[in-house]
């Protein structure tokens, strides 16, 4: 080896000696290799809840989450950079980092030290209609005058993040008030520019609503000494003077309509930097109180109902006032809703309508414990039965079989049962009705009905100037009298108009004497609104074709209308109706324009007109019945012949005279000739009689509806079965219908039928002729006792017809 080479190669083997020396000294440790170093340190002021990104040398990220230490993740070997900086910041704050650049050593560095603190942020907003200097506004010790003319401010320092602010006018500028909008608010991330300070010149108005008023007048309002007198029919009010700003207002009511008590609502305050529309002025009719006295209340327990209200009277009390006032027209019924406990309380004047006034006049009596009377009842089959107790009274029901009678009689008050009505055709008696009550309920009074009895209570004529004939039916005035129509007798054997009492005593109160006059009248009479009774003659009269007059029940007769002139009526054998209208209707067996027979109106001057004239094409002929007004306001009856088959029709008609035929009596089994009226019933449907047609040709009851569906309900004449009726139905207070058969019964007299609503027909009474006489033609008649009266017409040599009772 040469020198030269020896030399070279010693040169490489110390390389790389030194070169593996270095490669040890970087891995850290005695001889073994070099060591890697954190970086980290500490973050304060970071808010709860925020997070801040930490970024070494720009791509090593870390994110915290709460003030404490921290440290990269990543290690750096000795001699490496590290450059902590910020990446991102939370919302609302600023961090900045302090020792965060340098070279690694050889330990970890953790002397980085990052600051966060809360930003601040701008406050302002928009300013409207500042015309005026002087405007200060505040935040806290934070203010700003703001110049007039301004459409926008901010305040001089910032507000920190979350901090919270209250921007308030510090001072109002001259001769305007300001007020703020969305002036407080905890400070976002971000500048507050939606602030409004909204600037008014004073005064303010002041005013509001008005309900109630309507169109009285007299409402005058008070604001201090400023008055406004409100408008009828306003729903609002403003005051004329205004009121400054920060001033104290008080709305009240100076004085109120008449009858009328006005209320003022939010009327009071301090005048904001605005108009005051919140006042409400309510106005509500004057009311007044209802009351009375009360006697003899020693028990608790009583309450007093007027239905809208209750009232508990305590016990020892004299007088008493219910709840609910009233205003002037209304009305008011007190009454017991609970009795006290071993008395009973009864009131009196406890309805009627105040009248501007305080009612006072209410007297409650109470007395001690009061016991029922009643008992049992027997024989009763039908409605019909009221039995009373003095002004007590008690509506028996079909059926029944005990009765107490609604009101107690207190204890040593005496009681009297007594028979009030009965029903149709039954007699009721009672034993036991009368005594002293005890210490008990009353239990042994007994009712007992029966079959009721017919009896004679007139027999025409009484005397040579007595009515003979009646025809048609018996009239219940007013006074409690009857009184009816005889076709003859009388002085001059023409007719008469009678009167009888209840007990039978009858007395001709007018005999016609044809001529002017009238005569023969066949139908009955019916009392006028005005309490004169009105009637028809078939004869008679300036035409001699009859009159309808009017007469007093003293007797005093008019003649008001003669029928024949023209084409006007001729020859009414039925009755007049007064309808809704005031004028009375009625029908004539002959005349109108075919000579037929006509549907007139006669108006209380006497003058006639013919509505409609029967006899065109199937229309009726000759109705001999009369017509009834029914539920709908329209004009019902039938007429004797005519109709498709000949047997008359059943109509219908308005007050102006257009005609409805609804059904053409006489086909196969129909009843056919109606000679009487329709009945409207409580269902709600039409009945009525015909003399002739029906399964056995004596006659039928037949239904039949608005729209003119008719049904026959029965058929008359079957063995002794009534027949031939002549005139009416009457529904009597058990709901049965009842009528006159001029033929049939047991005798072949007449009868009394008895048809129920579902068509179950039975004879209750026939005559027997001689003195019980025969041949009724007419209807029956229902007395408030529900005892039947009718009349028998009895043609026979002799005879010249009777009045009759079934009780």
């Amino acid at each position: 080896m040469s020198s030269s080479s020896d030399r070279a190669i010693l040169r490489g083997l110390a390389t790389s000696a030194i070169f593996a020396t270095l490669l040890l000294g970087g891995c850290g440790g005695s001889g073994s290799g070099t060591s890697d170093y954190t970086v980290g340190g500490t973050v304060s002021g970071l808010a709860a809840g925020a997070q801040v990104q930490l970024l070494n040398n720009g791509t090593d990220a870390l994110t915290v989450a709460q003030a404490g230490t921290f440290t990269f993740p990543t290690a750096l070997p000795t001699a490496a950079h590290y450059a902590v900086s910020v990446g991102s910041t939370p919302a609302g704050q600023a961090c900045t980092v302090s020792g965060g650049d340098g070279a690694i050593g050889s330990a970890n560095v953790a002397n980085v030290v990052v600051t966060c603190a809360d930003r601040a942020f701008t406050l302002g907003g928009a300013v409207r209609g500042l015309n005026a200097t002087g405007l200060v506004l505040g935040n806290g010790a934070d203010t700003l005058a703001v110049p007039a003319g301004s459409s926008t401010f901010t305040m001089p320092s910032a507000v920190a993040y979350l901090s919270s602010y209250a921007l308030v006018v510090k001072q109002q500028p001259q001769g305007a008030a300001c007020a703020v909008q969305g002036g407080t608010g905890t400070m976002p991330a971000a500048d507050v520019a939606n602030v409004v300070v909204s600037c008014s010149d004073q005064p303010f108005a002041l005013g509001g609503a008005v309900s109630g008023l309507g169109a009285a007048s007299g409402l005058v309002l008070a604001n201090g000494s400023d008055t406004l007198a409100v408008a009828p029919l306003a729903t609002a009010f403003t005051f004329s003077g205004g009121v400054l700003f920060g001033a104290a207002y008080q709305v009240v009511v100076q004085s109120s309509p008449a009858g009328l008590q006005c209320a003022v609502n939010n009327g009071s305050g301090s005048m904001p930097a605005g108009p005051v529309t919140s006042v409400s002025v309510a106005c509500a009719p004057e009311v007044y109180p209802v009351g009375g006295t009360v006697s003899g209340l020693g028990a608790s327990g009583l309450v007093l109902t007027d239905g809208r209200d209750l009232l508990a009277v305590p016990a020892g009390a004299t007088a008493f006032t219910m709840p609910v006032q009233l205003p002037s027209g209304g009305q008011y019924a007190i009454s017991v809703q609970t009795q006290p406990g071993s008395y009973t309380c009864a009131v009196s004047n406890g309805s009627g309508t105040v009248a501007g006034a305080a009612v006072a006049n209410i007297l409650v009596t109470c007395a001690q414990t009061a016991f029922t009377v009643g008992g049992s009842v027997s024989g009763l089959s039908s409605a019909g039965l009221v039995l009373d107790n003095g002004s007590d009274s008690l509506a028996v029901l079909a059926n029944a079989m005990q009765f107490s009678m609604p009101q107690p009689v207190p204890s040593g008050a005496p009681y009297n049962v007594v028979v009030a009505a009965h029903p149709p055709v039954r007699s009721c008696t009672v034993t036991n009705g009368s005594g002293t009550v005890g210490s008990a309920d009353v239990s042994n009074v007994q009712v007992d009905c029966a079959a009721g009895s017919e009896s004679v209570l007139h027999l025409f004529p009484a005397d040579p100037g007595d009515g003979a004939t009646p025809y048609g039916s018996l009239t219940r005035g007013s006074d409690g009298n009857f009184y009816g129509l005889t076709a003859a007798g009388g002085a001059s054997n023409l007719g008469t108009v009678f009167v009888m009492t209840p007990d039978g005593t009858e007395s001709v109160l007018y005999s016609f004497g044809g001529g002017a006059d009238g005569a023969n009248p066949h139908g009955s009479l019916i009392q006028g609104s005005d309490g004169k009774f009105y009637g028809m003659t078939a004869g008679g009269g300036q035409f001699g074709a009859g009159v309808m007059f009017a007469i007093s029940a003293g007797g005093a007769e008019t003649v008001l209308h003669s029928f024949g002139s023209a084409a006007g009526g001729q020859y009414p054998y039925g009755s007049l109706i007064q309808a809704s209208d005031g004028n009375f209707y009625g029908m004539s067996m002959s005349g109108g324009a075919y000579g037929l027979g006509a549907v007139f109106v006669i108006h209380p001057d006497g003058s006639e007109l013919v509505v409609h004239s029967f006899g065109l094409n199937a229309d009726g002929q000759a109705p001999a019945g009369s017509l009834i007004q029914g539920a709908d306001g329209k004009l019902y009856g039938m007429t004797s012949a005519g109709g498709d088959y000949g047997g008359g029709i059943v109509f219908s008609m308005t007050l102006a005279g257009t005609e409805t035929i609804l059904h053409s009596l006489g086909a196969g089994s129909d009843g056919s000739a109606p000679a009487g009226s329709l009945l409207q019933a409580s269902d709600g449907y039409f009945y009525g009689l015909t003399q002739s047609g029906g399964a056995n040709a004596a006659g039928a009851v037949i239904k039949i509806d608005a729209a003119g569906n008719e049904t026959v309900l029965v058929s008359l004449g079957s063995g002794s079965d009534g027949a031939a009726p002549k005139g009416d139905l009457l529904q009597a207070n058990d709901g049965t219908f009842y009528a006159l058969t001029s033929s049939g019964g047991a005798n072949g007299l007449g009868a009394v039928v008895q048809v129920s609503l579902n068509g179950a027909e039975s004879v209750v009474y026939s005559f027997a002729g001689g003195a019980d006489s025969q041949t009724p033609t007419g209807s029956l008649i229902e007395g408030p006792d529900g005892t039947l009266y009718g009349t028998t017409s009895d043609a026979r040599a002799g005879a010249a017809g009777t009045v009759f009772q079934i009780n």
